[in-house]
């Protein structure tokens, strides 16, 4: 059973800003614009809650894109019809679909982290696993998630 349950809306607003959907915090998992911690440093969620939590950050990127795609292919024909500049009008839109994803993806992580957390409530062991991750400084130890999802081992 869920520990708490939060508004998807306010949670979806907290992403936005790149803050933590769950506390609100600046501190999050974001490092920087393609850097990314394992746990929010002031709650300690984890960002890869389940395998293939990166499918649903790709799937919203893709959305996002795509409508900014159609939005300017919109006011582009609307703007110049009835005599289309093809090739300026191509260039234009292989820009958008260039720099889109880029501005974007570090608030897909937050947005998807907000959807997946209004879903899936953290059940009160995942709280718990967070708060002692918190209380033990590894959240906010400041080492980045490895390529391969897993935190890697501290050599001593």
């Amino acid at each position: 059973m869920a520990a708490t349950q939060q508004k998807f809306t306010r949670m979806l607003g907290r992403a936005m800003l790149l803050k933590c959907p769950w506390c609100s915090s600046r501190r999050t998992f974001v490092r920087g614009w393609f850097k990314r911690l394992d746990r929010c440093r002031t709650c300690g969620i984890t960002w890869h809650r389940e395998e293939g939590f990166e499918l649903g950050t790709v799937t919203v990127n893709t959305i996002v894109t795509f409508g900014a795609l159609t939005t300017a292919m919109g006011i582009g024909f609307f703007a110049t019809a009835p005599d289309i500049p093809v090739l300026p009008f191509v260039l234009s839109l292989f820009v958008v679909a260039l720099v889109v994803p880029v501005l974007i993806y570090p608030f897909t992580y937050t947005m998807w982290l907000a959807f997946d957390l209004a879903v899936h409530p953290p059940e009160r062991a995942e709280l718990d696993d967070a708060a002692a991750a918190v209380a033990s400084g590894d959240a906010a130890a400041g080492i980045p998630l490895p390529r391969s999802g897993r935190r890697r081992k501290r050599s001593t």
